[in-house]
């Protein structure tokens, strides 16, 4: 796969106009910099089987992978009070491993499929103008910060061709300037901005879409 370019994908970025996604911005509570701490613990035992329903991602169900009961709820909170106009996908899920030394602001990179556990660092949420969510949880792992990542698209089409759907061949996920940023007196924390992408055969082109917080009240 080619090396991530987040200059490139910017400025194919700006040339796509036909979603009509723009960035919204969001107050931070203080950025998480994702910089190097001590030693991470074992990752916690699992208590209970969380049951996550059909077309959700198992991220939820899977408490060394940031998932938890609350999670879920939350997630299902957003999905219910957010609507996409031509219906939602099923969740998509994705890992993102990054080396934990050296690391800091936003996090970028390509998304490879499934999930990694770990010690759980914070959950985020984000939401673009079109009502696309994301879910992105951050764990050590090893000597790393891993992220998982859960995606619900809308689905667009024309009425000719399906351009973001279950149909429409969508490949090569990533993300780009992801911010997560913490709240301190809540337990979950916003993806503040930034960008997941895919490429679209139907576009011809990659196709970024505009997160921003979600909005959502403590939990």
């Amino acid at each position: 796969m080619k090396t991530f370019n987040s200059f490139k994908l910017k400025s194919i970025g700006r040339k796509l106009s036909v979603l009509g996604v723009t960035a919204l911005l969001a107050a931070s509570c203080g950025s998480d910099k994702n910089e190097a701490g001590p030693a991470p613990v074992a990752p916690p035992n699992n208590t209970g089987v969380v049951n996550v329903p059909s077309g959700t991602s198992p991220i939820f169900g899977d408490t060394n992978a940031g998932g938890s009961s609350n999670a879920l709820n939350v997630w299902n909170q957003l999905k219910s009070q957010t609507n996409c106009a031509q219906g939602r996908m099923q969740d998509m899920t994705f890992q993102l491993q990054q080396n934990a030394s050296g690391t800091s602001g936003a996090v970028s990179g390509w998304l490879q499929s499934g999930s990694v556990s770990g010690s759980s660092q914070g959950s985020y949420y984000g939401k673009s103008v079109n009502g696309d969510l994301v879910f992105v949880s951050k764990v050590a792992s090893g000597n790393q910060l891993a992220y998982n990542v859960v995606v619900s698209f809308c689905q667009f089409n024309d009425g000719i061709a399906e351009y973001i759907g279950p149909n429409s061949g969508m490949s090569n996920f990533y993300v780009n300037q992801l911010y997560l940023n913490n709240n301190g007196s809540c337990a979950t924390g916003a993806v503040s901005n930034g960008q997941v992408g895919f490429y679209s055969p139907t576009f011809g082109s990659y196709v970024p879409i505009n997160f921003a917080s979600a909005g959502i009240n403590c939990y």
